[in-house]
């Protein structure tokens, strides 16, 4: 009987500990709304009263085992037939004392679902963190050199028409120095924007869920984050510039033609002959963008004899072709290439490093004890030179 007081005794403790936490808990948000921040104080009080509960709550939970061990020790380990057969009401009907029998099966015994949610005397084993799926590996703005900027517009000049007389003279002898006429040149600008963009996303979330689980806060963070870092690779390859999109290199690139009176039909051709086409362009070739499916086929390319023509299994280097570095990812549609001298062809201006911000300042989640977490970003891609970039299909036409 002391036992039964005892726990309900704590029980109430249990009851006022967790009232008292509700409501500083609500001062947190009050605080936060007013004043921006919430004061030391109160964040102390949160975090001991926090500590009292779980105190508490495992004090009820061991209360509870302990006072029906018995119980699981003699029951748990019996079949329903087995506890039927053991019964006194079993044995009086046996001896023929009564003309039934009946007995009362525990549903807790008889439930065949998960320890944790169905038998409440037994917890559940939780795994830290969460399974996340996998991340995408960005690399578009690695192949770009990065400035910063102040301005929400870019403006360049762009060289658009260059005629180059330079030669010799055109009338004088080899001893006259003076007054002879020298051959004229002309250059045209183009003056060039490009506005920076906003890039973001949010997410709507639970006050009280993210005070009571701050690695809760930390996942949402993370994951909006790669979010807009996964679109921008996404947009830097492949952004229409249109619709608040980001100009993308394969989207401004120079298509890929085959000049060349050879019919080129290999992936490892098309590629080597694009990059001859960058080249007359007078620009060096820095990188191969390429899709995994296509990277694959092309090391596992094999002669009439079963050997690789390319690759080496046993090889663990970095992805390469015709001498420069491969560049392999799924931001590139399989089938399609993408060759340039990227630090000559554009240029990634950020506005905005990309952050993360938290309001309760957003529809109606004060009312409803919301937060709308933010992630967001500004900056612009900038085209200068479209030959350096060449792409197009991987397949022969």
């Amino acid at each position: 009987m002391s036992d039964i007081i005892e726990l309900k005794a704590v029980e109430a403790a249990l009851l006022k500990s967790h009232d008292t936490l509700e409501a500083f808990i609500a001062k947190s948000n009050a605080e936060l709304k007013d004043l921006g921040t919430v004061s030391q104080e109160t964040k102390s009080a949160i975090n001991n009263l926090s500590a009292e509960s779980i105190k508490l709550a495992d004090r009820v939970a061991a209360m509870e085992q302990r006072m029906t061990a018995g119980h699981e020790e003699s029951d748990a380990a019996l079949s329903i037939g087995e506890q039927f057969v053991k019964s006194e009401g079993f044995t009086a009907l046996a001896e023929g004392r009564q003309s039934r029998a009946r007995i009362n099966i525990k549903a807790a015994i008889i439930n065949t679902q998960p320890a944790s949610t169905s038998q409440p005397l037994v917890q559940g084993q939780r795994l830290a963190g969460i399974v996340a799926p996998a991340n995408r590996v960005l690399h578009m703005r690695d192949l770009l050199p990065v400035g910063r900027t102040s301005s929400n517009l870019i403006e360049f000049a762009k060289e658009n028409v260059f005629t180059n007389n330079a030669g010799p003279t055109i009338s004088g002898s080899p001893e006259q120095v003076e007054n002879e006429t020298k051959p004229e040149s002309a250059i045209t600008f183009t003056l060039a924007t490009e506005p920076v963009r906003t890039q973001a996303h949010f997410i709507p979330a639970s006050t009280q869920v993210l005070a009571d689980s701050p690695m809760l806060e930390s996942y949402i963070n993370g994951r909006l984050m790669y979010g807009l870092k996964w679109k921008e690779d996404t947009q830097i390859l492949l952004g229409t510039g249109v619709n608040g999109q980001l100009q993308g290199l394969y989207t401004n690139r120079t298509a890929y033609s085959n000049s060349s009176p050879v019919v080129y039909t290999t992936k490892l051709d098309i590629l080597r002959n694009a990059i001859k086409q960058v080249q007359v362009s007078e620009y060096m070739p820095t990188g191969i963008v390429l899709n995994p499916a296509d990277w694959m086929a092309i090391e596992v390319a094999k002669d009439s004899q079963n050997r690789y023509l390319f690759a080496n299994p046993q090889s663990a280097a970095a992805p390469q072709l015709w001498g420069l570095p491969v560049v392999v990812t799924n931001s590139i549609t399989s089938g399609t290439f993408l060759v340039g001298a990227f630090d000559m062809a554009a240029q990634l201006w950020d506005r905005q490093d990309a952050i993360v911000e938290m309001s309760l300042e957003d529809s109606t989640n004060f009312q409803k004890n919301m937060v709308t977490i933010r992630c967001e970003e500004r900056l612009a891609v900038t085209i200068y030179r479209a030959a350096a970039l060449v792409g197009g299909s991987l397949t022969a036409s």
